[in-house]
C-alpha cells in the first residue's frame, strides 16, 4: 500500500461543443471613442415586417405609386446589458493564487455561449427583450394547440420565417435533445460549420437551451415536450471574464480553514428584432 502525500495534478478542460450560439451568432459594431457604450444598453431602429405591394401595369402610364409607405417612425428597440458572475472557493493547500485565477477563467469561458443562450431565451438577467417575451404564434401553430413532432414544427417555422423575412435568413434555436430527431427527420445539414435546413436557415443546438422557457403567457411544456423558438439574426457583445480583487485577494479564515474565495464577472448583451420571433411546442414523440 503506497502512503504517503498525493501529488496535486489538473485536468485538461473538455473539449467544448461546437456549433454553440456565440460559434454562429455575429458581433454589432462598437466603433467609436467608446467601445464599451453598450454596457449602458442600446438602441436601434426595428426591423419592420412587411413585403413588396404588387399592382398590375396600364400600359403608357405614369408611375403608379399606390405602394404602402412602410413606417420607419415606430419605436426604436432597446436592449439592457446582462452580467454574468461565477466563483470558486478553495484550498490554499490545494491551489495557489495564479492556479485559482486560472480555473476561474477557463470556467467562465467554457460556459460563456451557454449563459448567453439561457438569456436569450428567458431575458432574466437583463430584464428587457427576450424570444419567450417577444414570441407570437406562427400561422401553422396557434399557441395553446398540442405539441407537434419536431419534423412538423420546423416545417412551420420555416414558412413563418419565409413569410416574416421575406426570403432572409433566420435562425432556429433547438435543444439538444431536439438536434439528432431534426437532423433524421428534416434533413438538417452541415454547411460551412454550422446546421442548416433545406431552405437554409441556421439551426443553434446549445447547452443554454435546455428546457427553455415558455413563452409570456403560455403555458410551460409538459415532459417529453420542449418551445422551439424562430428568430432573424441574433447580435451580441461580451466582455472577457473579470477576476474581482485580482491581486488583492484575502484568506477567508471564517470557517476555521485557510480558504480562498475567488470571483469572476463580466458583461453581455444581446440585441435582435423582435418582429420575426415565433415558437412552437415540440413533442419528443416523432409521431404526429
Amino acid at each position: 500500500m503506497v502512503t504517503g502525500f498525493e501529488p496535486h495534478i489538473k485536468l485538461p478542460a473538455g473539449r467544448p461543443q461546437p456549433r454553440k450560439l456565440l460559434d454562429i451568432a455575429q458581433t454589432f459594431d462598437v466603433s467609436g471613442d467608446n467601445p464599451k457604450r453598450w454596457l449602458a444598453g442600446v438602441r436601434w431602429p426595428q426591423l419592420v415586417c412587411g413585403s413588396l405591394t404588387a399592382t398590375s401595369v396600364v400600359p403608357c402610364s405614369d408611375g403608379d405609386q399606390s405602394a404602402t409607405l412602410v413606417e420607419q417612425c415606430v419605436e426604436w428597440g432597446s436592449q439592457l446589458p446582462f452580467r454574468l458572475s461565477d466563483g470558486v472557493k478553495a484550498s490554499t493547500l490545494d491551489f495557489t493564487l495564479d492556479e485559482l485565477a486560472e480555473m476561474s477563467r477557463e470556467l467562465y469561458d467554457r460556459a460563456v455561449s451557454a449563459s448567453f443562450a439561457a438569456e436569450l431565451i428567458s431575458g432574466i438577467g437583463s430584464g428587457g427583450s427576450s424570444l419567450s417575451s417577444e414570441a407570437t404564434a406562427p400561422d401553422g401553430a396557434a399557441f395553446g394547440s398540442a405539441a407537434t413532432p419536431i419534423w412538423n414544427a420546423l416545417a412551420i417555422l420555416e414558412e413563418e420565417i419565409a413569410d416574416r423575412l421575406h426570403g432572409d435568413v433566420g435562425y432556429i434555436h433547438l435543444p439538444p435533445g431536439l438536434l439528432a430527431q431534426a437532423v433524421s427527420t428534416y434533413g438538417l445539414m452541415l454547411v460551412d460549420g454550422h446546421w442548416e435546413t433545406p431552405a437554409g436557415n441556421v439551426v443553434i443546438s446549445d447547452a443554454g437551451y435546455v428546457s427553455p422557457v415558455e413563452p409570456d403567457g403560455e403555458a410551460g411544456s409538459d415532459p417529453a415536450e420542449d418551445w422551439v423558438y424562430a428568430s432573424g439574426p441574433i447580435f451580441y457583445q461580451r466582455t472577457d471574464g473579470e477576476l474581482v480583487g485580482s491581486g488583492s485577494e484575502t484568506v477567508n479564515f471564517a470557517d476555521g480553514h485557510n480558504r480562498i474565495d475567488q470571483f469572476i464577472n463580466g458583461h453581455g448583451i444581446l440585441v435582435f428584432d423582435p418582429c420575426p420571433v415565433t415558437a412552437v411546442l415540440v413533442s419528443y414523440s416523432q409521431v404526429g
